[in-house]
């Protein structure tokens, strides 16, 4: 019989350093499913000026898997900029199946983007020798990230895409009507500037030959960035003094296309209304502006592990320059790959089911954030792969 709390009943921990941890991971029940989505050619789009709109149908995915659960219940997900990944019970796969496509057409119709989802096993990873072990690392009474170790969402995502399984583990739409519950999202923060100089998404990925190694890799570079940056509360990427809402109409029509499947003047209006009208509200006359920004604070995915460390961290560009001497020198002692890119302004995409209760805010740089850090990422593990394959044949020669 299959357990919904499973995940809501598994203690957290609170500092990032924590997840090095093995111990706080407990294994994803077999019957459990995969579910990953991701824009196809989101580089390109991204490189085109349409970043916002990449990080938004990835939200929007999230946000139509969790309203096929009863609101009292909870699943692990993770977002990764042009995509997600998320966890969940057997009981959900038909009406999550009915989300992901739906979601995949609303990308299709509202923004033209082609959405690969689809959903893979645990029992079918674990049958590959890979696990799938969840923790959750506590930021606020209103939002915990999920963690996650054992190499199983890495490689349920290479089933997907490889064209060898993707007939079974890929999504298609098959024309029936199906539909998906949007309620909740929201992109109605204008983009919010760095506390410092700059912004930098970072995505590292240990490469030891074994679990403890990588363990220790990861623990050093946590440390490091501790070390460079400060505590987490000083490296957020997000403010209070610098958060507004949207004062552009035409910014409202990523949430209208979604929410409403229209970008028209009327509903941006409408919305652009609506928002400030609430904002001028909670500020000036019920005076809980400035605790409902707090609340968005404490629930944003700013950082998170999915067996690859990311991060959205806010710094100087020195800062940046020693932490990246530092990254290079471990690349080149074999211990691990990255990808950074910096910006200017963090972009926050929403899930609010309740203003002061239930919710979490997708952060990314702009300009690209997490996607062009893991352009470098893939480039990085190309380069070594190939250093190995000619190390081979050297070793033959």
């Amino acid at each position: 019989m299959e357990d919904l709390l499973f995940y809501q009943k598994l203690p957290s921990v609170t500092n990032l350093a924590d997840i090095t941890n093995q111990d706080i991971y407990v294994d994803v029940p077999d019957e459990w499913l995969i579910a990953i989505t991701d824009v196809k050619g989101s580089t390109a789009a991204i490189e085109a000026g349409r970043y916002k709109e990449v990080n938004a149908i990835a939200a929007a995915s999230i946000t139509a898997l969790l309203n096929c659960l009863p609101k009292e219940y909870d699943i692990p997900f993770v977002f990764g900029g042009d995509g997600a990944t998320m966890v969940f019970p057997p009981s959900m796969a038909a009406n999550a199946q009915q989300a992901l496509i739906a979601t995949q057409r609303l990308a299709r119709a509202q923004f033209g983007f082609m959405l690969r989802v689809g959903m893979v096993s645990v029992q079918d990873v674990r049958a590959y020798g890979y696990q799938v072990r969840v923790a959750k690392l506590r930021f606020s009474e209103n939002f915990q990230q999920a963690l996650f170790s054992g190499g199983g969402l890495a490689f349920a995502d290479k089933l997907i895409k490889d064209p060898a399984t993707a007939g079974i583990y890929q999504l298609n739409d098959d024309g029936r009507e199906y539909t998906a519950d949007f309620s909740g999202y929201e992109c109605r923060w204008s983009e919010i500037p760095s506390s410092f100089d700059e912004n930098v998404n970072i995505i590292i990925m240990a490469t030891g030959r074994t679990l403890s190694q990588n363990t220790a890799i990861y623990h050093d570079a946590i440390l490091k960035i501790e070390d460079i940056y400060g505590d987490s509360a000083r490296r957020n990427p997000i403010s209070v003094d610098r958060m507004l809402p949207q004062t552009n109409p035409a910014r409202f029509s990523v949430e209208t296309r979604i929410r409403q499947q229209t970008a028209s003047l009327i509903a941006r209006l409408r919305l652009m209304a609506w928002t400030w009208g609430g904002y001028l509200l909670w500020k000036y006359k019920d005076k809980i502006w400035d605790r409902y920004k707090h609340t968005v604070i404490m629930s944003t995915d700013r950082e998170k592990f999915d067996d690859v460390l990311r991060l959205l961290i806010s710094g100087t560009v020195l800062q940046r320059h020693e932490l990246q001497r530092w990254l290079e020198q471990q690349r080149q002692l074999g211990r691990l790959v990255y990808g950074l890119h910096t910006s200017r302004h963090a972009l926050m995409t929403c899930l609010v089911f309740d203003r002061f209760g239930k919710q979490v805010h997708f952060v990314d740089g702009s300009g690209g954030g997490y996607a062009l850090a893991a352009k470098q990422l893939k480039q990085q593990i190309a380069e070594r792969n190939a250093q190995g394959d000619r190390a081979a044949v050297l070793s033959k020669a």
